[in-house]
């Protein structure tokens, strides 16, 4: 329960400073960034005491999430927050070691789901904020 309180209290913290980040950093600058790190993370528990196959995983599965960072922040805004609920659900895998037996922490798993879902949201709310805000008035004027 500690891990679910921590989540929540840390993703209102994030987004109470993201005005001051605001001011030096884009939204989907820090988004991008926030997904690309949040997928490393993974990488650093593999190095400690995992066999090798968890570490190509690991490797394998951050370089993807890069490539999605990447890919939105050309393409569409979007699919970075989506990239960041999607490493949520890669959290969740993590769970107990159900699927993926990388050693990590126990309460890693539910605690970054919980940040990588509020923080994901919070990102597409931003992104259509400053798209319709970008759109041109298409309304017919009479």
């Amino acid at each position: 329960m500690i891990e679910v309180i921590s989540a929540i209290v840390t993703s209102v913290i994030f987004i109470l400073f993201m005005p001051l980040l605001k001011k030096y950093f884009s939204p989907q600058l820090i988004a991008a960034t926030i997904l690309c790190s949040i997928a490393f993370i993974y990488v650093g528990y593999a190095l400690k005491e995992n066999p090798v196959n968890a570490i190509i995983l690991e490797v394998t599965v951050a370089l993807i999430f890069y490539f999605i960072a990447v890919t939105g922040y050309v393409k569409n805004l979007n699919l970075i927050a989506y990239g960041i609920m999607l490493h949520g659900v890669w959290d969740i895998l993590h769970h107990n070691g159900i699927l993926i037996s990388t050693n990590i922490p126990v309460y890693w798993p539910t605690f970054c789901s919980i940040i990588d879902l509020i923080w994901g949201i919070y990102f597409l709310i931003i992104f259509k904020k400053q798209k319709s805000a970008l759109a041109p008035d298409l309304k017919i004027k009479k």
